[in-house]
């Protein structure tokens, strides 16, 4: 919808430029058609929304459209976990699901604040967030079919015991993420602790 109403405005200011430079002012109709035509182009590119995020314009960064996509697909990821979790009746899996989420949707925020650091998360995105959300709608589809066979058992069991790997390595990679802050405190901490020793207190 967008998209059209930008078209239309560049496309009528365009236009009422024509009118006016060939109909009112009797330019030249070539040099009319050719400014008109400029005017449509450019107001239609200078309209056109910029992408931002955490006030970074992502067209200015490298490889901006495929960031723009990897946030994307793994909100749409993490909205299929978020749904699974809350479908799973087994408590146990349905803990170890909502830490998933919780851990998932931090990691989208702190890279939401922290755009330049998307790229480092791209394994974390096309893989571990991507298989986290077919196992488990997978697991609500096998358990919404009541069946008790040994085959489905087996790979509710399978799923069941792959969701506490995944927790490791969406704290891993959290952890990874944060690596230069939490090197910071690690430093302010220690900075204090030697200030504390210096005035002579415990």
């Amino acid at each position: 919808m967008k998209e059209k109403i930008r078209m239309l405005f560049a496309a009528a200011a365009a236009s009422c430029l024509f009118l006016l430079l060939f109909l009112k002012l009797k330019w030249n109709l070539i040099f009319c058609i050719v400014l008109s035509v400029g005017i449509y182009f450019g107001l239609y590119l200078l309209l056109k929304p910029r992408r931002k995020m955490a006030g970074i314009d992502l067209e200015t960064l490298p490889e901006g459209e495929e960031i723009e996509a990897l946030m994307g697909e793994a909100r749409a990821d993490l909205e299929q976990i978020r749904k699974a979790a809350a479908a799973i009746e087994n408590a146990s899996c349905r803990s170890q699901a909502e830490s998933l989420y919780g851990t998932g949707k931090g990691i989208l925020a702190y890279l939401e604040e922290n755009p330049k650091k998307i790229r480092q998360a791209r394994r974390f995105f096309i893989y571990y967030l991507d298989t986290a959300a077919s196992i488990l709608s997978r697991y609500v589809e096998f358990q919404k079919t009541g069946l008790q066979s040994e085959e489905v058992s087996r790979i509710l069991s399978k799923s069941e015991d792959a969701l506490p790997v995944l927790n490791d390595a969406f704290e891993t990679q959290f952890t990874r993420l944060m690596q230069g802050e939490l090197m910071d405190a690690e430093v302010d901490i220690e900075m204090l602790n030697n200030a504390l020793h210096m005035e002579g207190k415990p």
